[in-house]
């Protein structure tokens, strides 16, 4: 069996730009994707920072004139009109407006200033500012109106920008929390708790929980990619089987008596051998590029290692079914087109191109059981929880999947005068 396996080997070796694509490729991958989406999973360096103008073109001394004449001419008794003007001295909407831009809280957000229209306006325009909050005219009156009477309100803060970006939606949902959280106060009717209503800001980040790692975008596209490429690796092999088909390969060894199933074992722990190496050397070089897994004990890379080289059995016994494919089906490239929408659809449902997590639950039950699904799921939770016993289960699973992929290969395989 020997001469078999030295026989696939030397045969892929032949295809030098096969060869180079196989090993290099997702390497290559790998390391645009983490450049590409760097910073996605990790923490943030900086927050966002807006640089904003406030602009108050409501005169606040007419909006309180307003409100108390229109009290006085109320069919209210002195002493209701007295102490509604009471409450309306200790709530000012522009100054509860002003101390919330400069809470310090808010001010790691939000870098404001007070402008005119004109100047802000002209800055917006240059990109000096990323956006405008204005109080427009009549703004004190309409809110007073509102929070005392009940009043409809047809005047509200407005935000102008050049254009829609991140930032102008960040200001716009800071704003917007503000205002909700002042309007549940002015509704529950809480005394002195106005000026110092604290706004609800947007959280950003991530919960880390004490005990566990969480795993990085970088280190599940070494997962995502280095298993699809594994899977592919299979079809690889056994499609070398089309061209010995055509030159009469199989049936040379046929002649010599030589036992077939030598011939499938052959491409079974050559496709084993070759899938070992790439894995290894992708997780190696990539580690080596961009430190992908820092700081992680002998014992960790001892796990991973282990979870591969079953993945990598997995995939052997893949092949076994792909090469008996080949050899009975006469059109070779129905044999291509198969075997792609089979990895194809392992990919897809194992997450090797977007998390399981995106599936509906049923889909990520049954990605859970595809062989690159079962490894990136494994894998993850030893990055996360570094427990060795959480492996087990996951390789005594994938070698199983490799024995029986291979004993159905081995049924498909066709039998003496039938290739």
């Amino acid at each position: 069996m020997g001469s078999f396996i030295k026989k696939d080997l030397l045969v892929f070796w032949r295809d030098r730009k096969e060869m180079l694509m196989t090993l290099l490729l997702p390497i290559i991958i790998i390391v645009v994707l983490n450049y590409a989406f760097a910073g996605i999973f990790n923490d943030d360096k900086e927050a966002t920072k807006l640089d904003i103008a406030f602009v108050q073109v409501d005169d606040e001394e007419k909006g309180f004139v307003q409100f108390k004449e229109k009290i006085q001419q109320l069919g209210l008794s002195q002493a209701e009109k007295e102490t509604m003007l009471e409450h309306v001295e200790n709530l000012s909407p522009i100054t509860l407006i002003r101390n919330f831009i400069n809470n310090p809280d808010v001010k790691e957000w939000v870098n404001a200033k007070e402008l005119t229209w004109e100047e802000a306006t002209d800055q917006v325009e240059s990109g000096e500012l990323d956006a405008i909050i204005r109080v427009p005219e009549g703004f004190t009156y309409e809110v007073l109106s509102t929070v005392m009477l009940g009043d409809k309100s047809t005047t509200a803060l407005t935000i102008h920008a050049a254009k829609q970006s991140t930032e102008v939606t960040t200001l716009q949902n800071i704003v917007n929390e503000f205002v909700n959280s002042l309007n549940m106060n002015f509704a529950l009717g809480r005394e002195g708790t106005l000026s110092a209503a604290e706004p609800i800001l947007p959280q950003g980040g991530r919960e880390v929980v004490e005990g566990i790692d969480t795993y990085t975008i970088s280190q599940y596209f070494i997962i995502a990619i280095g298993t699809l490429f594994g899977l592919f690796l299979a079809q690889s092999v056994a499609l070398k089987t089309v061209t010995e088909k055509r030159e009469r390969v199989f049936n040379r060894i046929l002649l010599t008596n030589s036992n077939p199933m030598h011939f499938l074992l052959g491409k079974t722990v050559s496709t084993f051998i070759l899938a070992w190496l790439q894995l290894m050397i992708t997780i190696t070089v990539t580690q080596l590029l961009l430190n992908i897994f820092p700081d992680k004990p002998v014992s960790f890379w001892f796990g991973m290692v282990l979870v591969f080289t079953s993945f990598s059995l997995m995939v052997a016994g893949l092949s076994a079914i792909f090469t008996s494919i080949t050899l009975n089906l006469k059109d070779s490239n129905a044999v291509s087109g198969l075997t792609t929408l089979i990895i194809m659809s392992l990919g897809v449902l194992g997450g090797s191109f977007f998390p399981l997590e995106g599936f509906p639950e049923l889909l990520q039950r049954i990605g859970e059981w595809t062989p690159n699904g079962l490894t990136m799921i494994a894998m993850i939770e030893y990055i996360q929880f570094s427990q060795f016993s959480d492996l087990l289960l996951p390789i005594v699973v994938l070698v199983a999947m490799s024995v029986v992929c291979f004993v159905i290969g081995m049924f498909m395989f066709p039998k003496r005068g039938r290739v």
